[in-house]
């Protein structure tokens, strides 16, 4: 077994980081962590004066050329940006899909279902591909991915369309994980920053396509189409990913990758994480949170998340995600702010539009357009952030003024109204939007620095874990806060004849804001101001509270080479 370094996190005071090989002999694929190595591991986590943090791996393979690496790059993120696509794609179609099959109430499910798979899943897949490469696990799930787009394209029923759903997610999860992780493998900690700030470009745009690319589909040919138009490029990923990207050499039968596989783990886990994304979905609308459904999966979602403690830390010989690599200060915190980022954006995405089309009055569409300034500014803080960590190596004052950046730009937000105008507002979406690109760039980049590269993969997928869960917790949470507000609201100030009626028609539908009796459109239009508000201040504290684990976080050095020497 190789020998793990002592420590993971502490700042650096010098140059010469000392590096670990592998012992002679030992298969080059493979390092094994027991549960008590990490925890011995991360022990010593923030010991800050035993030097340099070390950085290092049994095998890092041979640094890429130039053009080598734009081919590996591009090959992986063909299939990253249809997993945004596909993410959003939904958006449009819903409402021509729950039509079709007379589901309009359960609707939300075809989006529902697609995310829960893929924030279950996504933290399996470092450790997996540890064990069984990048490139077969790559594979993997572009076929899944692709089976599951045409599953979707095929779907004779509604409830057969979620099943697809699940398995898009599934095939999803694991390009949006591995691309990142094995682009980890091969650029250097130096470089690292600025390639992922591009590659959260791609990623940005898929999202900001989806929508546009589902609606323009359907009007033209059928909802259907829109998912098989996706296997193609699935394919053309799945055959560069072939091409370009050379499998790990490996002296382990198969027999004997299927034992060190934490089969335990990765089920509890994610029974775990799909019931409480479950509840969350369910919780609200259309379920009250008291609902006795809803407290049994909560329930059942602890004993599960419960059971996946005790096997990760008393069990597992190698555990799916090394949960004693949260003592780690870089690492906790990474994970915890990208949980929050998550949150806020999500948040904002989703209740921004609102506000701008019940508050202000404006279209849809212009509501739509108006949002993309928060995907501009993602773009220009991750791009200067990578170049930035690229030309200094540095990371730590960044984050932290993102967090305070962040913090402004979300009170801002709070200061909206009716007479707003659209350039203020939009920005006022662009300064969060270049603050959270920079943090999600930065934090990362933190991250695979901290741990040594036997580990890199885990420690990545812990924290896109923690991102998948920030935006359907920060949706759920706002959701309930939006909706108790606004009924707070209207009860209060729409009464009168038939008040009960247009209360009920204005609480399920915001088009319905423009179709009230005049007398009561303006407190209604104020009322949804409000609860928007309400939304805000909320995102707003999320954002005050971020600043904390952005700060726990620690310098790190960003090294020229793979092999983290120099």
């Amino acid at each position: 077994m190789a020998r793990l370094p002592n420590q993971l996190d502490s700042s650096v005071h010098d140059e010469g980081a000392p590096l670990l090989g592998a012992r002679d002999g030992q298969e080059e694929e493979i390092f094994i962590v027991s549960s008590s190595e990490c925890d011995g591991l991360a022990a010593d986590a923030d010991a800050d004066d035993e030097g340099d943090a070390i950085h290092a791996s049994g095998h890092e393979g041979e640094q890429l050329s130039k053009r080598a690496l734009f081919a590996v790059f591009c090959s992986l993120y063909i299939g990253r940006f249809m997993c945004a696509l596909d993410g959003t794609v939904i958006v449009t179609l819903i409402i021509r899909i729950s039509s079709e099959f007379n589901e309009f109430r359960s609707g939300p499910w075809v989006a529902s279902s697609y995310l829960i798979a893929l924030t279950a899943c996504q933290p399996l897949f470092g450790k997996i591909s540890d064990i069984y490469g990048r490139k077969s696990l790559l594979l993997f799930s572009n076929s899944v991915f692709a089976v599951g787009c045409i599953l979707c394209g095929y779907a004779p029923n509604f409830w057969f369309l979620v099943f697809a759903r699940v398995i898009a997610g599934i095939g999803g999860s694991g390009l949006n994980s591995l691309s990142v992780i094995t682009l980890s493998d091969i650029v250097p900690l130096r470089e690292r920053g600025l390639w992922h700030g591009i590659g959260s470009i791609i990623y940005n745009s898929g999202a900001a396509l989806g929508g546009v690319f589902g609606g323009v589909v359907a009007d033209a040919i059928d909802w259907r189409a829109a998912f098989y138009i996706q296997v193609p490029f699935i394919v053309i990923s799945a055959i560069a990913i072939q091409i370009n990207l050379k499998a790990e050499p490996s002296k382990k039968s198969e027999t004997g990758k299927l034992r060190r596989v934490d089969f335990a783990g990765s089920i509890t886990l994610v029974l775990a994480l799909a019931l409480f994304l479950l509840a969350l979905s369910l919780s609200g609308n259309p379920l009250p949170w008291s609902h006795p459904l809803i407290i049994i999966l909560f329930v059942l979602s602890f004993v599960f998340f419960s059971a996946f403690v005790h096997i990760e830390t008393k069990i597992a010989k190698e555990p799916v995600l090394p949960l004693a690599l949260l003592k780690s200060h870089t690492i906790l915190g990474s994970t915890l702010a990208n949980a929050f980022i998550y949150m806020i954006m999500y948040s904002e995405l989703f209740y921004i539009p609102i506000y701008l089309v019940a508050a202000k009055g404006i279209s849809a569409t212009a509501a739509g357009m108006s949002v993309v300034s928060n995907f501009v500014g993602n773009a220009i803080g991750a791009i200067a952030t990578g170049t930035y960590m690229r030309a200094t190596g540095k990371y730590y004052h960044v984050i932290v003024l993102d967090s305070v950046l962040l913090f402004v730009g979300c009170l801002l937000q709070c200061s909206v109204g009716a007479s707003t105008s659209i350039v203020t507002q939009v920005l006022y979406i662009l300064l969060p939007g270049i603050a959270s690109g920079s943090l999600m760039t930065a934090t990362l980049v933190a991250l695979i620095a901290s741990v040594p590269h036997e580990l890199q993969a885990v420690a990545t997928s812990i924290q896109y874990g923690f991102r998948a869960i920030g935006s359907t917790l920060g949706v759920s949470i706002a959701s309930a806060i939006f909706q108790n507000v606004l009924a707070t609201c209207l009860f209060s100030r729409v009464t009168g004849p038939g008040a009960d009626e247009i209360i009920s028609r204005i609480l399920d539908s915001v088009d319905e804001v423009n179709r009230v009796p005049e007398e009561y459109a303006l407190v209604i239009r104020q009322s949804y101001l409000d609860a928007c508000r309400g939304v805000f201040i909320f995102v707003a504290i999320l954002a005050l509270v971020n600043i904390g684990p952005c700060m726990l976080m620690k310098e790190h050095k960003l090294h020229n080479s793979l092999q983290r020497g120099h």
